[in-house]
């Protein structure tokens, strides 16, 4: 019979909740703002406490992680559209299954008096100190792997850019820079920046706030009805974008600034 801490039981898992909210951060590009990811980290560390409890069967068990993973994510990023809930969910999900499965896997292999595993909560029994380097290493891993994942997109491809918008459309060309990461203050869409001159007659609603190297500003900005991207590795499309107007874009045939991870091209 093991002895299990509530309060050691709550702090680590308040830690991997945080931890497992950075990685579902990065692989939905979604920016998450600290004083929305510590309070879903609270409550991954009060559903934690689900371990004290009998074991559960599954329906009940499934049922109730689905439960709290939908509100831990929508505590942490902005709702923004039941589309990109549903996905940022399952990336949620998508993490947890990967802790919980190496967990388990260390503890069937291993079987280390230190964790204890029950209704797919993990309770680490170990220093403060060795849970730090390991949550450390382990971020520092995730951090290469998705480095890795999202360095498959080309820094120098060329990409074509169709935005549609009150009945006409446009079309430029523009470079990846993956250092183009505004966003919409108010719905948190990822912005293309695109040369002024190609949307002179057009209405903008928004002003997206910058900040580079030689200073600080605001750009004017609209949302298409939709925007079609395409490279030699295919295309896509998204209704979900801001498109902002600059008279500094120009660099020889590029007219326009994304980031190549706006459509996971």
């Amino acid at each position: 019979m093991r002895v299990i801490y509530v309060d050691v039981l709550f702090a680590v898992n308040f830690f991997i909740t945080f931890f497992l909210l950075i990685v579902t951060e990065k692989f939905s590009k979604r920016s998450g703002k600290i004083w929305r990811l510590v309070p879903a980290s609270f409550i991954g560390g009060a559903y934690s406490l689900v371990i004290l409890a009998d074991e559960l069967n599954f329906a009940v068990s499934f049922l109730g992680k689905l439960a709290a993973a939908c509100l831990i994510v929508l505590t942490a990023f902005k709702y923004i559209g039941i589309k990109v809930f549903i996905k940022e969910t399952a990336i949620f999900f998508f993490v947890n299954f990967l802790f919980v499965g190496i967990m388990v896997g260390l503890w069937l292999i291993f079987r280390p008096e230190g964790i204890v595993i029950n209704n797919s909560t993990v309770y680490f029994n170990v220093s403060a100190k060795v849970l730090l380097i390991t949550a450390l290493a382990a971020y520092l891993i995730s951090a290469l792997i998705i480095r890795i994942y999202n360095g498959k997109t080309s820094a120098k491809e060329i990409y074509s850019v169709k935005v549609l918008y009150g009945g006409g459309e446009v079309r430029f060309f523009a470079f990846a820079d993956s250092g183009n990461n505004l966003r919409e203050p108010f719905s948190e869409y990822p912005v293309i920046v695109a040369e002024k001159k190609l949307f002179e007659n057009v209405e903008c609603q928004r002003l997206i706030p910058f900040k580079t190297i030689g200073g600080e500003g605001v750009m004017p900005a609209f949302k298409p009805e939709k925007v079609e991207i395409s490279t030699s590795r295919g295309s896509a499309e998204t209704q979900e974008v801001y498109i902002a107007l600059s008279d500094s874009v120009k660099r020889g045939e590029y007219r326009g600034i994304l980031n190549p991870k706006i459509l996971n091209l």
